[in-house]
């Protein structure tokens, strides 16, 4: 891509003019406006220097992400300046380092940044979330981090964030901003960290907001087709916050920004290995998620991936250790507790929504027993090891378990909590009486969050630690489940009903859904391998109707018969009606409820699930 210098504008003054050095901090300067081959010029008046030499650093990884982004690697035509405007010797010192000379004399940088969105998708892509999108006139996707940096040791300045924008668009953040004009925003933080905390998303607007607990919820989407609307988003949130405000008693935090970005299933945006999420900040959390034509899909989807990335406000937001309150973007020392991080946050999401009755019970097990499924994939290591060299091989790569091992550790030491004080203290209780003592500016030593458990709840939580979270140890899944009336086996034998050996793909060139993984022998309705399914009991399958009506093929939940309409090639359309049959299978991680729970069991279930 062809470097080109930008223009400046709000009035900065060019390279050879004297620029005066601005006080209190930094003053960074975007012009959104004038884009040209998709870069974006930053201007950076700094706060003054105290020593000879300075490095600037652009994050080399950031918190809430798990792996080395280096988004150094995305600036270009790096510059430094004095007061009268000469040029001061920069050297690189690996992707993320500038180390400028005789930098008390040092008054602005000057570089222009490239987007992350459109870096070729191999394994140093930076997961859209967390990256940067640069679309002229239409989208700008600001992660700061993407953006720009600090001096080292001035990363507790404060600073302001000047924007020259096109006037159509708005930019949603939780950011303090003023709204200088219509094409001018100011955007202020104390420090980088909270800059850093405050994604914006600049769109057309299309926002929508609600209360609840005391609790600002903002919703700001950007759809391409203009299928997904934010009011539409902001009522499928609502009754997850309602949940969330029933859990906590009160909302955390006073104000929240959800940021969505839903690319078209068509954009050239989209992950080509089909990965879509969010990343989680303080007061906002920003998301990258495929428009859905289905609105159930759609729901379930948004309220999958929110109500995991809204719980982070309880941790880290109010609960952190040091190596998170103290983030050391340029080489960063991880903490031990992911299990915490992710897993309880995962967990308690999960717990949330079946309380909230946004999930059934037999929802909240089969989703616990699909953890299961995943959790096996990876081999047993100690979980605050792993945490603390998450960057490392082989550690990396065991990322993904955190949502899975972790949230069953979660899942576990609830009922544990639970146990121990014979139903009067949850795992809940331990989390807010560790946000009533930390909060968002208070961490807690890494190595005294696990005792500091014990000693809340129970001596013989120890041993849960030490075994399970600590060592390797498996999780005693069976014993730990049948205190709650579930039954677990490594392997058992269940009884599923099935309409036979039954698939559905969708072929995007046709705009059609054709029956896959299967033959006409094995399953009920004679289709073959490739057969278009044109409806189902009298209703056509399109992309807004194919979930709920091809879904029930593969999973039957009832014995009701089906009629489906389908073509074979070229010949005429034919209908068949067939009912599902039970069979008797093995199945691995079988998870279910005992016929009769004791009342112990029962009891216990009751507190877990309906709180």
């Amino acid at each position: 891509m062809k470097a080109v210098y930008l223009a400046l504008g709000l009035g900065l003054a060019t390279t050879g003019t004297i620029a005066a050095q601005q006080p209190g901090g930094y003053q960074i300067n975007l012009d959104l406006q004038n884009i040209q081959n998709d870069r974006v010029k930053v201007v950076i008046n700094t706060p003054a220097v105290k020593e000879a030499q300075a490095t600037y650093v652009i994050p080399s990884v950031v918190p809430g992400s798990y792996s080395k982004k280096d988004y150094g690697r995305f600036v270009t035509d790096f510059k430094a300046f004095d007061k009268q405007g000469k040029r001061l010797k920069v050297k690189n010192n690996g992707p993320n380092l500038f180390v400028i000379d005789n930098a008390k004399n040092l008054a602005r940088l000057e570089y222009l940044v490239d987007d992350t969105w459109d870096a070729k998708q191999d394994d140093s892509f930076i997961f859209q979330p967390g990256g940067t999108n640069i679309d002229a006139g239409r989208n700008f996707t600001i992660n700061h981090y993407g953006f720009y940096g600090y001096l080292e040791g001035y990363k507790m300045q404060p600073y302001q964030v000047s924007v020259q924008k096109p006037a159509a668009l708005y930019g949603a953040t939780a950011l303090d901003v003023r709204r200088e004009s219509a094409t001018q925003d100011v955007f202020t933080a104390p420090n980088y960290v909270t800059l850093a905390d405050g994604p914006i998303l600049y769109a057309k607007p299309d926002t929508a907001s609600f209360s609840t607990g005391g609790a600002r919820i903002s919703v700001a989407v950007l759809s391409e087709s203009g299928v997904v609307k934010a009011t539409e988003v902001s009522q499928m949130l609502r009754p997850v916050s309602e949940a969330l405000t029933k859990f906590f008693g009160k909302m955390p935090v006073s104000k929240y920004q959800f940021l969505f970005y839903f690319p078209s299933l068509n954009s050239p945006l989209n992950s080509k290995n089909g990965g879509y999420g969010a990343m989680e900040h303080s007061y906002s959390s920003l998301y990258f998620l495929p428009e859905m034509p289905d609105p159930d899909r759609l729901r379930s989807m948004v309220l999958e991936v929110a109500s995991h990335e809204f719980l982070h406000m309880l941790a880290p937001l109010n609960i952190h250790s040091r190596e998170i309150g103290e983030f050391d973007f340029r080489d960063p020392k991880m903490s031990q507790h992911l299990w915490l991080y992710e897993g309880v946050t995962e967990y308690v999401s999960q717990l949330v929504q079946v309380r909230g009755g946004l999930i059934s019970p037999e929802e909240f097990r089969e989703r616990m027993k699909g953890k299961i499924d995943n959790a096996g994939k990876f081999e047993n290591v100690s979980f605050t090891e792993m945490s603390r060299r998450i960057l490392e091989a082989p550690y990396k790569d065991m990322y993904p378990n955190v949502y899975e091992k972790g949230a069953l550790i979660g899942l576990l030491l609830d009922i544990r909590i639970r146990e121990l004080s014979q139903g009067r203290q949850t795992l809940r209780d331990v989390l807010l009486a560790l946000r009533e003592k930390y909060g968002p500016t208070r961490s807690f030593e890494d190595s005294q969050l696990i005792p500091e458990m014990v000693a809340l709840t129970s001596p013989e939580l120890q041993s849960f630690f030490d075994r399970y979270v600590v060592g390797k140890e498996p999780l005693p899944l069976a014993e730990y489940l049948g205190k709650i009336g579930w039954v677990y086996a490594p392997v058992g034998q269940t009884r599923v009903k099935a309409f036979g050996n039954l698939g559905f793909g969708y072929d995007q060139a046709k705009d059609q859904f054709r029956a896959v993984k299967t033959k006409a022998e094995d399953n009920a309705f004679g289709l073959k391998e490739g057969d278009v399914i044109v409806a189902v009991n009298g209703q056509a399958v399109t992309m807004q109707t194919a979930e709920k009506l091809l879904r029930p093929l593969v999973e039957p939940k009832t014995t009701d018969p089906v009629r489906v309409k389908f073509r074979s090639g070229s010949g005429p359309e034919q209908e068949r009606q067939a009912s599902p049959r039970e069979f008797e299978v093995e199945v691995k991680n079988l998870v279910e409820p005992v016929p009769t729970p004791t009342p112990d069991q029962q009891a216990l279930q009751d507190g877990l699930l309906k709180g």
